[in-house]
Formats: C-alpha cells, structure tokens, sequence
C-alpha cells in the first residue's frame, strides 16, 4: 500500500533485460490473460536504487513530523474484545498494525521508502475478516485501503487481501497499487509483499519480499463474462438499511436502490472489474460502505455495511482549509488531492464572497438607508465564519469566511429557504473533533456520490448535493419580508414544475457541469479520484460555478436584429428579438441591482444614427439621450432594453431589494424561461443604403450608469468586473 513512485524510477535486483521482459510480460497478461492459456508465473521483484542516507533521513523526519498526526486509527466497529497485532511488511520493510473486533477488522501501516524518488507515507485500512476472534491463525482478510503520500501528497486507494498463516506468525499481502509505481502501462496492477510478526528489531531491507507484480497470477473474469452481485446493506449491528444506493465502485450505470429489506443485485461485463469488485453502497445519515471481492470469491449474500452517523453540528469543528499549500505540515487540505476542483473553485465567486467591494458597498448603504432591513450578508457570504462563531457583522476575512470545500460538503440539507444561508436555511452537520472515528481531521464529507469510499475523508452519500434545494440555502430568500433580494429558487421551480413531462435540470446540471475540464487540445480530461481508480468525465463536475461567463451565458440567452426601411415614417427600425432559451430562471437572476442591458446602433456610411424612437436602455436617470448619434459602446441612454426589476419612481433605474417601491412602481423587466421578447428602435437616416446595426449584450452588478468609470465602490484586486460583456452582433 506504499505511495507509487514515478515511472522514472529504475529497478536494480534484475538484469535490464530479464527485467523488461518481466514487466512487459505482466502488462500483456494484464490485458489478455485466460486461465487455460496462462504462463508459469514466477515471482520478480521489483526494486529502485537506494536514496542516499542523508535522503532517506531527512524523508524519515518529513514522515515523523507530517504522517505521525494522522496515524492513529480507531478500533473495528462494533461490541466485544478488540485483538490486534503487529507484523513488518514488504521490502522495506514497513510497520503494520491489524486490529479485529469479532469478524471486522481495521489495519494501521505506515513507514518510509527509502529508496530513489520514495518518501514516507502512512496508510488505513477496514474490512472483514474470517477465523477465530480471538487471534490471527489461518485468517484472510479482505481489505479496502487508503493512502496518503507524505512527501509527494498523493493520495491512493484500493482494495487487498491479507492471508495469514496457521500460526499467525506470517502473513502475504495482495493488493492493488499504481501501474506507475513498477513503470507497468496498465490501467491495474496487483502486487503481493510478505510479511512476518513484528518480534524485535526491524528487519534490515530486502529480509522480507514485495513490490512482486502479481496481476497474471490473479482470477480474472473474461471481457464479456457477465457477474452477478447480489446482497444486502447493513449496519455493523446488522440493522437493515433500506433504500441504499449500491453500484460498482466508479461504473455509475451499476447503481440500484436496496429494498425495504436492504436486499439488492447487481450486474456487469467482466471488463469493468477483471480482478477485484468493489461493491459500494451509501445512504443518507450513513458513512458510505464497501464490499472487496476477488474474482473468485462469493457473489451472493454478500454483506455491505453502513455506519450510522451522529448529524449533531458541533460549531467547534475546525475548518480544513482548501489551500494546499498554506501549511506544509498539513497533508488533508482538499487541494492536496482535488487538485483540478480546487483551482476552478479558487477561480469562482464562491471563494471571493467573502472578500467582496460590491457587497461591502451595498450593505453600507443599506444599512444607512434601510434602518430596518435586516443585516444578514454573512449568512451568504461569510457562511463558515457565522456558522462558527454565530458572528452576523460582515467584514473582509478570507476564504475561510466563505463557501469553501470543507463548509459545503458538510450542508446536509436545506431548511427554509426564505430564510438567509446558516442563519435558518442551510443544515450543517459537524463531526465532533473529539471523536476519532476516523483518521486524520476532516472525518466527514457529503456528497452526490455512494462509491467514495477513501478513508481520509469519510464521505457519506447525500442525495441533496445533487438537487437544487441545496442551492436555495443562499439563492432565495432574505431582505424585506415579502420582497425577497433573491428569488431564483422559486423562480427555478416553477419552470422545473413546468416541465414535468420531461427531464428538468438542477442548478448543478448547468452551473457545475461533468467533462467539463478541459486539456490544451480541447478534450475532456479523465479525471481520477486516486491514483487506482478513474472516472468517466462525465461524473465528474466542474467547481467552476459558471454563471456570467459570456461562453455560459450564450448558451443562455439568444438575440437576433435586423434592420428595415419603415417609408410612411421615413424612419429605419431595427427589429431585436430575445429569448431566454437556456435558464431555468429569469434572465437576470439574483439581486435586484444586477441587470443586463441590450444595447442597439446603426451606422450609414460613415454617419452613426440618432435613436429617435422605440425602446430605450435608461441608464443614466435624469438625463435624455443626446442629441447626436451615439456610437456603439456609447452607454448614454442608447436605444435598446433593460432586463431587469426596476424602480419607476426613479427613471427605471434597477431597484435596490432593501427598499423596493410599491408593487405598482416596480418594473419587473426580466425574461422569465422560455420566454421570447421583440422590440424595436427607430434611427433617423436617409432612405437608400441600408445601415449597418451593431448590437451589444451586457451584464450589470449595479447602477453604474454609463460605464464601470462610474462604479460606486472600491474595486478589490478579487471582484469579479462591474460590467461583462455577453455578445456583440453586427447584421
């Protein structure tokens, strides 16, 4: 379970050429291998060329500082006497811990690679066990392993097998581990270490034998073999849990839901799980569970157990902050791992909002203007910080303050979305940090997936990270009663009520799309969760949170112009049409000062032609249109629209939702999904050659009237701009 090393590593017990032919041998039979046709398999080890000692040390204090926190592991579940033991393991060799609790069984297993691009690392593994309780003679286990890299940060996992001997004093290992690690280019490699009591001193390296490729010696299922899984879902007690979403680790088109009795079946090609199957179940209020089995194994009444979890919220849980590299003593941060989630989210809005020049801006003049709106910003923008300390006073204060990794896979569900973020909508659950049910810090993550299973995480399936409920814990709600400041839940409900005769999406189907991270050469990229199992881009899902990016919102809102001579009036008109085409809510959505703008010029020859009719985009209260024709870019009241809730009593100009004029002064000018618009502008010009119409599409945060020159408040280097331009047509 030693972290994979790079494939630029070079083994050193072989001669070159005895070597090669080893491992392209077992790449080859990795791939097409058959029972009736299978070589003589012999044992190879696979070795590197040592560190330098002075290497080798300083990796051993890296591992003693960084690793040492998180090595602890927490007895089986369940009741009855724990038995556990130590023995070394592997090449190195390495420190292995088993402990069993009647049939289950937790294994702890950490030390150093000292040999050329290694370093320390520390592993966890559970699973069950067969034999006495009460000792290890004869028992083989079947294991699900988590791993983390101490000095390179990698995080893997897999699955095993431990097989120990009649008297307990040995035992072999078989488990999955990276291809790259033995310089293998093969989507699974299996190796076997051996291993023996620990009694005395540490055996020197190379007493005991690992890193031995062991894929060709394994059962495998034929490509086309169809398997069959079936069981149930239990509690450590035995408790049924009902309703269980179980599938295939990493082949979501498995999944199916237990029934009431917690009974389920699954089905497969061999191809997707040769060797080993997963069998992965979740359900909300459960850590999720997983089942290994070796080909060859059992396929019927296989067992699957969830534990249940305490949903208390304990405030005094200490966020894990996302960055991972802010203390190079902290192996858990989320971006250690998720690498390409982190860099979309550090990119997004949810990770600004803490810090954040408009919303600072507005809430001061609410709160000079509004003496009775109630202050309740942070609930949405600094949620992790109120969460914790109760603290509703907004300030600048860091990512931490906000929508980070670690606060919103802890959201279990949503309340009342009327009401504002952690102050009445959003449910957290906590874990207590006094309870070490798990390694490490974080304990506890929620999320859309029952067949995450690492260790270090403690992932736990809930159905609502998935569904726009989770969303309207800040997309709805606060501001004057009866007026909400944003309204985009309801607004996303109705029309999802609308389409019931057809798949409606969730806010995550749009806003946090699968495949889409994409490489230099525009193709989806094949993420992996660890290093051991790859996943489908589709599954997984952009933490970009897209919004009023221009490429996102074309796919949004359609517009089309065309320009005709109207002869009774000597007049050109252009014709504009609109069409909300692509959202699930108005177009815009949100608070009511953000706004989005259709602008309309036309240009003869050289001439740029005055708006003497139709619709006009007021932008500049108290003042009219020039006289002169605008050029296009001209803000100043050109013709065209405004899309958005305005305020009648002040020139049309976007209202503010903490103090919203009267249902009869309220223009709410936004277009409501599928909805489509046509309006006109009419240009003065001479009949003849036909002008050429220039049409711009912009999206507004505030009242900035003619252009962001004249944004109110203090842009910090992290605002995202005043003003994006959507599209530009020319006709």
């Amino acid at each position: 379970m030693e972290p994979p090393a790079p494939p630029r590593s070079t083994p050193r017990t072989a001669p070159r050429g005895i070597l090669a032919g080893v491992v392209l041998g077992a790449a080859l039979a990795a791939a097409v291998w058959r029972p009736w046709e299978a070589p003589a398999f012999v044992e190879q080890v696979v070795e590197r060329a040592m560190a330098s000692p002075a290497e080798a040390q300083a990796w051993q204090e890296q591992r003693d500082l960084r690793g040492r926190p998180v090595d602890a592991i927490p007895d089986p579940p369940g009741e009855g006497r724990v038995v556990s033991a130590r023995y070394w393991l592997a090449l190195p060799p390495y420190e292995m811990e088993v402990r069993r609790r009647g049939g289950r069984c937790v294994i702890g297993i950490h030390g150093v690679d000292a040999q050329v691009s290694g370093g320390g690392w520390t592993a966890f593994a559970e699973g069950t066990i067969t034999g006495s309780p009460e000792d290890f003679r004869g028992a083989e286990a079947r294991i699900v392993w988590s791993c983390i890299g101490v000095r390179l940060r990698r995080s893997s996992a897999g699955v095993g097998k431990l097989t120990f001997s009649a008297d307990g004093r040995e035992v072999v290992a078989v488990y999955l581990q990276g291809a790259e690690a033995l310089s293998i280019p093969a989507a699974d490699t299996y190796v076997k270490a051996y291993g023996r009591l620990a009694v005395g001193e540490k055996p020197p390296h190379g007493a005991l034998k690992g890193q031995i490729p062991y894929t060709q010696a394994l059962a495998r299922h034929a490509d086309d073999a169809r398997v069959v899984v079936s069981g149930r879902v239990v509690t450590p007690d035995g408790a049924v849990v009902p309703d269980a979403l179980v599938q295939l680790q990493g082949h979501d088109g498995t999944r199916v839901h237990a029934d009431a009795a917690g009974r389920f079946r699954i089905e497969f090609r061999g191809r997707d799980a040769p060797w080993t199957q997963s069998i992965c179940a979740g359900a909300f209020g459960h850590r999720n569970g997983e089942t290994a089995l070796f080909t060859g194994d059992p396929t019927d009444d296989v067992r699957v157990e969830l534990v249940p979890l305490d949903l208390t919220d304990h405030p005094e849980y200490r966020w894990v902050h996302p960055a991972p590299d802010r203390d190079p003593d902290q192996m858990q941060a989320c971006g250690t791992c998720h690498s390409w989630q982190y860099a979309e989210w550090l990119g997004s809005r949810h990770a600004r909002m803490a810090d954040h020049g408009h919303v600072t801006w507005e809430r001061a003049r609410m709160k000079r203007a509004g003496v009775e709106a109630p202050d309740d910003c942070a609930a949405c923008h600094q949620p992790a910080h109120a969460a914790s300390t109760g603290d509703g006073t907004y300030a600048p204060r860091g990512v931490l303050a906000s929508n980070h990794c670690d606060f919103c896979h802890k959201v279990t569900h949503t309340d009342d979305p009327a009401r504002s973020g952690v102050f009445g909508s959003l449910v957290l659950a906590r874990p207590d940090p006094l309870v070490h049910d798990r390694p490490g810090d974080i304990h506890r993550v929620f999320g859309p997936s029952p067949d995450v299973s690492y260790a270090y995480m403690g992932a736990s399936y809930d159905p609502a990270h998935s569904t726009s409920w989770l969303c309207a814990g800040c997309h709805q709600g606060g501001g004057v009663p009866g007026h909400a400041k944003v309204n985009t839940f309801e607004e996303w409900k109705t029309w999802a009520a609308s389409r019931q005769d057809e798949r409606f999406r969730s806010c995550q189907d749009c806003h946090m799309p699968g495949a889409s991270t994409i490489n230099d050469q525009g193709k989806p990229i094949d993420h992996f969760a660890w290093q051991t199992l790859h996943r489908s881009p589709l599954s997984v899902h952009s933490h970009a949170f897209r919004g009023t990016e221009p490429s996102f919102a074309k796919d949004a809102l359609g517009v089309d112009a065309a320009v005709r001579w109207d002869a009774a009036a000597s007049r050109w008109v252009a014709d504009v049409s609109l069409e909300n085409r692509g959202a699930g809510h108005a177009i815009p959505t949100g608070t009511w000062t953000k706004h989005v703008v259709v602008g309309v010029w036309a240009r003869q020859g050289g001439r740029w032609l005055r708006a003497v009719g139709g619709a006009r985009a007021r932008l500049v209260p108290d003042e009219e249109a020039p006289a002169e024709g605008l050029a296009a870019g001209d803000w100043r009241n050109p013709g065209g629209l405004v899309l958005g809730m305005l305020d009648a009593r002040n020139a049309d100009a976007p209202a503010t939702f903490w103090d919203p004029p009267i249902a009869g002064d309220l223009l709410d000018t936004r277009l409501r999904p599928d909805e489509k618009r046509t309006f006109t502008v009419v240009f003065d010009g001479a009949a003849g050659e036909r002008p050429t119409l220039e049409l711009r599409v912009i999206h507004r945060r505030g009242a900035i009237g003619p252009g962001p020159e004249a944004t109110p408040w203090d842009r910090s280097r992290y605002d995202p701009p005043p003003e994006v331009e959507w599209s530009r047509l020319v006709r």
